[in-house]
């Protein structure tokens, strides 16, 4: 699973590559296209990270979350972003945002035990829309909800494929790029890419840098 790091691509930013592969798989779930309306529940690590992949893929995004600071660094990363409060309403905002015709996909980051965000997730999808789970949430799903749409719902492994097969991660078999295009590995790859060519940046996630020595402190 080793992947060499590009030159411009700084050590501080090439951290980020693993936990941003979790994000990209999820993306790849959701199958994106140029100009699709996409929401993202929870801005979390995760959350903020797939926000720009999702705005580097074409997409015009909406982040959702309940702690005001996220929704913040959301907005500095130049996406729409709604802190769900009291009186606020997810579904209409949502399809407002997608100009009445739906949500196309949603991708869900968040970590509640609460049925919520699978709910809200399919009450604002158009019809044949994707969700896809990356997070941990509630999943008392309700029959109607997918039934009268047809939406698709899965739930995102980790990394991508590979992950959790000990012959692939521990020995080094690889899949086929015919057959599998889309490894765990080459998502580090495609990550490393995207930082390389400026269209991930981690500065807005970082509050404070402290030297190795001084780990305990941080």
């Amino acid at each position: 699973l080793a992947s060499i790091i590009p030159e411009n691509v700084k050590d501080e930013d090439a951290v980020y590559t693993v936990v941003s592969s979790i994000a990209l798989q999820g993306i790849r779930l959701i199958q994106p296209t140029i100009g699709e309306n996409i929401v993202v529940m929870g801005l979390g690590l995760i959350g903020l990270i797939s926000i720009q992949i999702l705005k580097a893929n074409g997409c015009n995004v909406l982040g959702m979350d309940f702690d005001s600071s996220k929704v913040e660094i959301s907005k500095k990363m130049g996406i729409e972003s709604l802190l769900l409060e009291e009186g606020i309403d997810p579904i209409t905002i949502a399809k407002d945002f997608s100009k009445n015709i739906g949500i196309d996909g949603v991708i869900i980051t968040a970590s509640t035990k609460s049925q919520e965000p699978i709910h809200n997730a399919a009450q604002m999808c158009r019809q044949k829309g994707r969700i896809i789970l990356v997070g941990v949430v509630g999943l008392n799903l309700q029959r109607n909800d997918f039934y009268e749409k047809e939406l698709s719902f899965s739930v995102s492994c980790s990394y991508g494929p590979g992950r959790y097969d000990k012959s692939y991660e521990e020995n080094g078999v690889d899949y086929p790029i015919g057959y599998v295009r889309w490894t765990e590995k080459r998502n580090f790859y495609s990550v490393l890419d995207m930082i390389s060519k400026k269209a991930l940046n981690f500065d807005y996630l970082k509050s404070q840098e402290f030297k190795f020595e001084d780990a305990h402190k941080a």
